[in-house]
């Protein structure tokens, strides 16, 4: 799997919705370096998990793809 990388400015945001979140919540105050820290660590464990996810989704897609065209070929006549 290739590294997987946010935009630039979904980066930014997600960075301060990080900041401001844990200000608000848990009354820690994180500086921007920190904070894309904690992101990249957050990204390279789940990332992996949401695009197995997301294969395994296509792959039962392309099953039920596959089974309707095998389907379809059973209906086909003799000639």
């Amino acid at each position: 799997m290739k590294n997987l990388k946010l935009p630039d400015e979904e980066y930014k945001n997600v960075v301060a919705h990080i900041v401001d979140y844990m200000e608000d919540k848990h009354d820690l105050q994180l500086g921007q370096f920190e904070a894309e820290f904690f992101l990249d660590e957050l990204v390279k464990k789940i990332a992996p998990l949401f695009y197995n996810q997301g294969l395994n989704k296509a792959m039962d897609v392309i099953h039920n793809n596959v089974l309707t065209l095998e389907e379809l070929l059973d209906l086909e006549k003799e000639v």
